[in-house]
């Protein structure tokens, strides 16, 4: 990193206290430097020298104020070491160091960090060791004006937080070269920026691959080679019909892997990615990942983020989407650390790809005439034993029982799915009653692709309420997990009041055609369950409510972002981000253009760090397109922003419209609107590129 002579000799001269006798046992590192200051010194070297020079002013006064000391010449470039005896006084300097910065340098970002633990040195006046090396992978992490602790720092630290500051729980992450996890929380002020891109690192441990809702039984023999595999090879493809259990040992698998991936593993499901836009797949893996993306080319911010990280597992579930295998072809080329575990029905055909070919579950033959212990000799038996079991069955499961169960897993294929809606049934049936409807069921023609699988998720459909089918119908509509406020708004209307929709839900998680995350709350619907209730929503009348109940939630969750302010990071739209893109293309192509405005204007400025371009232009070519007189006072706010979003491409058309929307936006006495107009026009005036229609602004 060039440094500019007189801001190096500052910096040498500024070592405090020097340091016969630094700190080893139990001490607080804090450790800084100025993001893309190398860019900086090359485009304005003169500009840079006096704010780097009180830069060092600031820092050193802060670490001496509150007892803290300076390793001789550590640090490279614009960074800075300093070592305090307790984690307090560490954040209080950091805390210090940066209101002083944000005053008085604001332009300059410089990022901190802390860490706790005991260290070595490398002579009198240096440190060596994990716990700085740690430190420093913890700022690599941040961004400009950013804060970092580790998890033990704000463990050590406690309630002794200085005056007016707090901590933010960002989540769990793997560190560059460094093995295991680390907890990383955001020292929060209220004169300090309270929003930034997600963090610089690796895949969080804990939080990205989905929370099994159950027992993993049986697939010993599968998870042993698909983990040899992984550990082998840099593509591997579990191919499967659907319901067979793919994604639920993709998800064992990935787990039993996160150990030996330092750089994380991440969950990347395409349930829901449009199959019309040729980079949908690498933006779902950009969102899913947190990347930060500073251009338009997804694949360009993958190959930036997974450059300096050590070895990282991607899971992509649902990899039988049509631009599944170039995404991934491309990643793995340029991306020499990752490696790929993928769920779909067909292989790849990317070389190099080791394919996993999963069959249903094993299930007694025709011939079994055994016991119970004999019967748990196979797979599909033990699931669907332990599943009705845990579902409140009325049945033994004794030696009595053991050929109907075994009956029950051929009819069913072996086929876990099947297998887990049957005993979800057993709770409310026999199973002599049970044997009876599936060999029905099975007798039946085959409805279509999928056999015996189709044929049991319509077999439980019709054993469902009225106000339980019609309810499921309904949140088919959500493309991936939902709120529980959410599925009941929408489930909601006609005959089914909110009492009777809550219910009617409720009997759905029971019988296991909806699930629920214990760790996040959220509901979710299995794919295969979707695709049959979905096809039902569309053929009903009842779908455009559903639709317009949908949008209006969504609406909702919009403008409560838009309301929270720097309170709210964009990254925790994350989990509803393709539902808010459902839901705004739904309205953009019905008669009713309200929930897209709420949405377009409700995103606002967040537009700018959500990796979903193809959707903006989308947006803004259709409200280019649209008059104010079908909206007034909405459609000048989904205009102010988007020319706001907008401001470095003078040549959107948006901006086009920023005057007759300033004009909407007094006559609707709307205050806010035309501070995003200001805005975009004077970013657009320092860059010299105001068009013609905003100049008078400016």
């Amino acid at each position: 990193m060039t440094v500019a002579p007189d801001a190096r000799a500052r910096k040498d001269d500024a070592v405090s206290p020097l340091a016969s006798s630094l700190p080893t046992d139990g001490v607080t590192f804090l450790l800084t430097d100025i993001e893309g200051s190398t860019r900086a010194w090359q485009a304005a070297p003169e500009a840079m020298t006096a704010p780097v020079a009180r830069h060092y002013e600031i820092l050193d006064s802060a670490i001496a104020v509150h007892g803290g000391m300076r390793p001789q010449e550590q640090g490279e470039g614009d960074s800075i070491v300093a070592v305090f005896r307790t984690a307090a006084d560490a954040v209080g300097a950091a805390l210090a160091a940066q209101l002083a910065l944000c005053r008085e340098l604001p332009d300059l970002p410089v990022r901190m960090a802390l860490h706790s633990g005991d260290a070595m040195l490398r002579n009198e006046h240096n440190y060596v060791g994990l716990t700085i090396i740690r430190c420093a992978r913890i700022r690599a992490c941040g961004h400009g004006k950013q804060i970092l602790l580790s998890d033990d720092t704000a463990l050590e630290v406690g309630g002794a937080l200085p005056p007016g500051a707090g901590v933010a729980d960002l989540g769990v992450y793997g560190l560059r070269d460094l093995a295991g996890r680390e907890r990383i929380w955001q020292l929060t002020h209220s004169e300090l920026p309270a929003t930034f891109p997600p963090l610089k690192a690796g895949a969080s441990a804990a939080g990205n691959l989905p929370a099994p809702i159950s027992s993993f039984i049986g697939r010993s023999a599968d998870l042993a080679t698909l983990s040899h595999a992984i550990a082998q090879h840099r593509l591997v493809s579990i191919l499967g019909e659907a319901g067979v259990g793919k994604s639920r040992l993709a998800i064992a698998a990935a787990g039993a892997a996160a150990d030996s991936m330092p750089g994380g593993v991440w969950w990347v499901p395409l349930a829901g990615v449009s199959d019309n836009e040729p980079e949908a797949v690498l933006a779902a893996v950009v969102t899913a990942c947190s990347i930060e993306r500073d251009n338009d080319d997804a694949i360009d911010a993958i190959v930036d983020h997974f450059r300096s990280i050590a070895d990282a597992l991607i899971v992509v579930d649902g990899a039988e989407h049509p631009s599944a295998a170039h995404a991934i072809d491309r990643m793995l080329a340029r991306c020499p650390t990752i490696r790929v575990l993928a769920a779909g029905r067909q292989p790849l055909r990317i070389p190099g790809e080791v394919v996993h070919q999963l069959t249903p579950l094993g299930s007694p033959p025709d011939t079994f005439d055994g016991n119970r212990r004999e019967l748990d000799a196979f797979d599909a038996a033990r699931l669907f034993i332990e599943r009705a079991t845990a579902a409140g069955a009325t049945a033994r499961f004794d030696d009595a029982e053991a050929t109907t169960v075994a009956h029950i897993c051929r009819v069913l294929g072996g086929l876990p799915l099947g297998l887990e809606l049957a005993a979800a049934r057993s709770a409310s049936t026999s199973l002599a009653q049970l044997v009876s409807s599936l060999n029905a069921v099975s007798a039946a023609p085959a409805l279509g692709p999928g056999g015996m699988l189709a044929s049991s998720i319509a077999w439980s459909f019709q054993l469902l309420t009225t106000s339980e089918q019609l309810a499921l119908q309904r949140v088919a509509v959500f493309v991936g997990g939902f709120e529980t406020d959410a599925a009941t708004l929408v489930a909601t209307g006609g005959e089914l009041n909110e009492r009777v929709a809550v219910t009617a839900l409720s009997g759905l998680l029971e019988q296991r055609l909806l699930t629920v995350d214990d760790l996040s709350g959220r509901m979710a619907l299995p794919p295969a369950i979707r695709q049959f209730a979905h096809a039902r929503l569309l053929d009903s009348p009842d779908c455009a409510g559903t639709v317009a109940r949908h949008g209006e939630w969504f609406a909702g969750v919009a403008e409560r972002f838009a309301a929270a302010g720097d309170a709210m990071p964009v990254s925790l739209l994350a989990p509803d981000e393709a539902d808010l893109l459902a839901a705004l293309d739904a309205s953009m192509h019905s008669a009713d253009p309200a929930v897209a405005y709420r949405i377009i204007g409700g995103i606002g400025p967040g537009w700018a760090l959500l990796d979903h371009p193809d959707a903006l232009d989308a947006a803004t070519r259709w409200l280019c397109g649209r008059s104010p007189s079908d909206g007034e006072g909405l459609w000048a706010a989904a205009v102010s922003r988007l020319c706001f979003v907008h401001a470095d491409r003078p040549d959107s058309p948006v901006h086009g419209l920023a005057d007759e929307a300033r004009a909407v936006a007094e006559l609707v006495h709307d205050e806010v609107s035309p501070t995003f107009l200001d805005a975009a026009a004077r970013a657009m005036g320092a860059a010299g590129t105001v068009p013609h229609d905003m100049a008078a602004t400016t």
